[in-house]
């Protein structure tokens, strides 16, 4: 598990993006790709290592509790590289001292900065970034939105109450209405995820594959037990209703997550999904050669965003 946006934004906050060593203390950035920045790039480093055969890393601590705030100190390249090339000089109990004293003198000196009004929006903002992450599946949206919009919609089990659970997030966020932008793109995101997975479950049924794992399937309701050409059509024309409109609210959600991606690298962390790049949707080829498959970068219009997300029915 990488470390999560709410630990790294205590982690930089509490430390006031400089460096935790006494005699160093530098200003720090977080973001690698300003390149004409005066400031070294800061460093996360792990008080008990991230690996067990790491630096200070023979210790009970889990892999998640590694990646947490309390057992991380920021640090700059320099001082980075001494502490773990140099386990035995600092051991955890010295490293846990210098990022307590480090913390002590950022409130005390430079108490103007030191806003906990800020800290508590930061880490609403961070929470609701964290969640996302989690509960839409970012890390996977290519592969679950590929199955989804199949002829026949196929969604993983989870999804549809990972959607809700984030619907329901995000509904009841205190939002401290300060990057008004990102609060209307998680937003816009959580509102066409949560109606995705309500029109995809008027029509779908749960199955098991070969390894025992469930999940949704499209129901074809045209099929009949008894041939009435009437009925026959008007359920083929519903059944095509019903798909084409689960595929546009799975495309819509791209580009809500393409808008939201876009929000947090700009006001929050540069580097949220920099490497993976911008969310894809693709069309899994229906044709009789099963060679290929259209791929689609959907993104909004600035003129959509400005009527995002009052311009979407919440509940219907």
């Amino acid at each position: 598990m990488a470390i999560s946006q709410r630990d790294i934004k205590l982690l930089w906050g509490r430390a006031a993006s400089r460096c935790a060593f006494p005699d160093c203390r530098l200003q720090l950035t977080q973001d690698s790709e300003a390149t004409e920045s005066s400031f070294p790039i800061g460093e996360q480093a792990h008080i008990v290592a991230k690996e067990q055969n790491g630096p200070r890393g023979d210790s009970p601590l889990t892999s998640d509790e590694r990646d947490s705030y309390a057992n991380l100190i920021l640090l700059c390249p320099t001082h980075h590289t001494i502490i773990d090339r140099n386990p035995e000089d600092f051991p955890i109990e010295k490293l846990h001292s210098l990022k307590t004293d480090h913390e002590l003198w950022v409130q005390q000196t430079l108490s103007q900065t030191w806003n906990l009004n800020q800290q508590a929006r930061d880490l609403i903002y961070t929470s609701l970034i964290d969640s996302a992450v989690e509960y839409c599946h970012l890390s996977e949206w290519k592969q679950w939105t590929f199955r989804s919009l199949e002829p026949i919609p196929r969604w993983s089990y989870n999804l549809p109450q990972d959607f809700l659970s984030f619907r329901r997030k995000v509904f009841s966020t205190d939002f401290p209405g300060t990057l008004t932008e990102l609060e209307k793109a998680v937003r816009t995101l959580s509102i066409l995820l949560h109606k995705a997975a309500r029109v995809f479950q008027k029509h779908c049924q749960i199955k098991e594959d070969s390894n025992g794992n469930l999940y949704y399937e499209g129901v074809r309701f045209y099929k009949i037990p008894e041939w009435d050409a009437e009925k026959y059509n008007r359920l083929s024309e519903e059944f095509n209703i019903w798909v084409e409109e689960c595929h546009q609210l799975v495309i819509d959600a791209t580009k809500a997550a393409n808008w939201f991606r876009e929000v947090v690298r700009r006001d929050i962390n540069p580097m949220f999904f920099a490497a993976d790049g911008k969310f894809v949707a693709t069309y899994p080829w229906s044709g009789d050669m099963g060679l290929s498959h259209q791929y689609l970068l959907p993104e909004y219009t600035q003129d959509e965003k400005s009527s995002l997300p009052d311009s979407l029915p919440e509940d219907e």
